[in-house]
């Protein structure tokens, strides 16, 4: 993981590509910066992530180990994903997450953490 972290400071780029087994489970225990965005490449799609989020959640939100592994199955479309969390994204998935440890993250984050958790849940209402 650090390799990856690294091509990206290095890179200098918004977002980098990975490919598909690049990146295990046991990467996102490592602390990984929020905003070390990738395009993780495989035979048949590809998802744009943000490292740093889906390693807080892997390490911080209930069924965030689950999610995120099946975030980086690239098997799975979003429509999977949306289907078993009814999110699409990590940052949805993040922003429901009912974790004490988002008090920590940078404020401007949280803000739009708690927007974007009062639009989804007013959608799922609908």
């Amino acid at each position: 993981m650090d390799d990856i972290v690294n091509r990206f400071l290095k890179e200098e780029e918004a977002v980098i590509r990975v490919n598909e087994g690049e990146i295990n489970l046991s990467n996102l225990e490592k602390e990984i910066p929020i905003g070390v965005r990738i395009i993780l490449v495989g035979k048949k799609r590809k998802r744009i992530m943000d490292l740093g989020i889906l390693s807080f959640i892997y390490k911080y939100c209930k069924n965030g180990k689950d999610f995120s592994r099946d975030y980086l199955d690239l098997s799975l479309s979003l429509e999977d994903i949306f289907k078993k969390y009814k999110v699409y994204t990590e940052l949805e998935f993040l922003a429901l997450c009912e974790s004490e440890e988002k008090n920590n993250l940078h404020k401007d984050l949280i803000y739009v953490l708690n927007k974007l958790k009062s639009y989804l849940i007013s959608k799922n209402k609908r």
